[in-house]
């Protein structure tokens, strides 16, 4: 089931709009992410996509109402390879079939210059095959944006603990507890200037294993040009700071450019590219790198579109302690719709590169590649207030030694909003 978002300036962010189809579980990852100022892409998770999509319902998504807004969710998902290739514990299947029961509940409160909100998203997932690995993933979030003329902002914080296999995590089933918080602002120096500045923090620990907690934090500021009614562009400078709960952190400055483009609901576009000049605080120096987030919407008509996403960043490695890893991602999303029934079709591709410092002893990992097809169908049932869609997946890996997987998902789901 799909929501249909087209006001994100005012609930989310103080830029340029955006209108596009996002699953429930997306909105969340938005919310919780803080990528406020617009829909650029998010880091990849790294779990094996066994959470179902919960609704968000019409307390932050759909027609943006005022109030609270709850929706239950029951799914059921068969995965064919629920430890992403490596052993399960107690010596298990590697197959398993999930039964999630869960909701959320949202709320939002508008005004002319202030908007806040919250959400909170739990669930409960029972594995036949392999009991051991049942239990709850939840997490909730907040929002309060203010657009007061020449000067707006928006200020998100969220909380997640959320369970699976994770590739990121050498493939281990792990419960991962991630807190996250940004804050962003523009100010319109005249009517076709603007500055903006934004902070994000993510801060993930998992148990399960002998992994590392993971902090970073991201700073940047841009003085854009409004060049036509419809484009903005122009420099800025970027600051990040990213450590891997060992002795070893990871700094970089470098100068970046934005350029978001408008046109109607139709097309829509938000990108930053910079280039990172990175230390490690033993005083040796990175090779220098390119760092890229955009995302792309072309909405063709009320019953079609497509969507592009490009991320590219460094992140600290949770299993290896002073390892960094450099993730290169993109996908590509299709949506239709026919009547009441939604069609949706994606494809997504990522490599891996770890970057060691000098220091090390070990090489990091191999070079790996992640590959995956998805797709939905869905449709109302009983009025607008109950969807049902099915939902099939493939996803496969390769790398390294213990590495390298594949896994099939097929699987259900029925919401009903409240």
């Amino acid at each position: 089931m799909m929501i249909r978002i087209q006001k994100f300036k005012t609930v989310l962010g103080v830029s340029t709009a955006v209108a596009c189809y996002l699953p429930g579980a997306r909105l969340f990852a938005q919310l919780e992410a803080g990528v406020g100022t617009s829909l650029l892409p998010a880091a990849p998770s790294g779990f094996s996509d066994n959470q179902p999509a919960f609704p968000v319902g019409d307390g932050l998504g759909g027609a943006l109402l005022d109030g609270f807004g709850l929706a239950t969710t029951l799914s059921g998902n068969y995965n064919s390879n629920i430890a992403q290739g490596q052993a399960v514990q107690g010596g298990g299947d590697q197959d398993d079939f999930t039964l999630s029961l869960g909701g959320s509940l949202n709320y939002l409160s508008r005004a002319s210059i202030w908007t806040m909100g919250g959400n909170y998203r739990g669930s409960y997932s029972q594995y036949l095959k392999n009991p051991d690995f049942s239990g709850y993933s939840q997490g909730g979030g907040a929002v309060a944006n203010y657009n007061g003329g020449r000067f707006s902002a928006s200020m998100n914080l969220g909380i997640g603990f959320d369970r699976g296999s994770n590739r990121y995590y050498s493939s281990a089933f792990v419960e991962q507890i991630s807190i996250t918080s940004g804050l962003s602002a523009r100010y319109l120096l005249s009517r076709k200037t603007s500055i903006t500045g934004s902070f994000g923090q993510n801060l993930s620990t998992a148990s399960g294993g002998n992994f590392n907690e993971t902090q970073s934090y991201n700073l940047n500021t841009s003085a854009l040009w409004q060049f036509s009614p419809l484009t903005e562009f122009g420099p800025g400078i970027r600051y990040t700071y990213v450590s891997g709960g060992s002795s070893i952190s990871r700094t970089s400055l470098g100068p970046t450019l934005t350029v978001n483009y408008k046109l109607s609901q139709k097309v829509s576009l938000n990108s930053r590219v910079g280039m990172d000049f990175a230390t490690y605080d033993t005083g040796e120096s990175a090779d220098p790198s390119l760092s890229e987030s955009i995302g792309l919407n072309y909405q063709a008509s009320k019953l079609w579109g497509l969507n592009f996403t490009l991320y590219n960043d460094t992140q600290a490695d949770p299993s290896l302690p002073g390892v960094f890893t450099k993730i290169n991602s993109f996908r590509v999303g299709y949506h239709r719709k026919v009547r009441r029934i939604s069609l949706n079709l994606g494809a997504s591709y990522e490599t891996n590169h770890s970057e060691v410092p000098g220091s090390i002893a070990f090489a990091g990992r191999p070079d790996r590649d992640h590959i995956k097809f998805d797709g939905s169908l869905g449709t109302a049932i009983f009025g607008d207030s109950t969807s049902a869609s099915l939902f099939a997946s493939y996803s496969d890996q390769g790398g390294g030694s213990g590495d390298s997987w594949e896994a099939v998902q097929l699987g259900f789901s029925i919401s009903r909003s409240f």
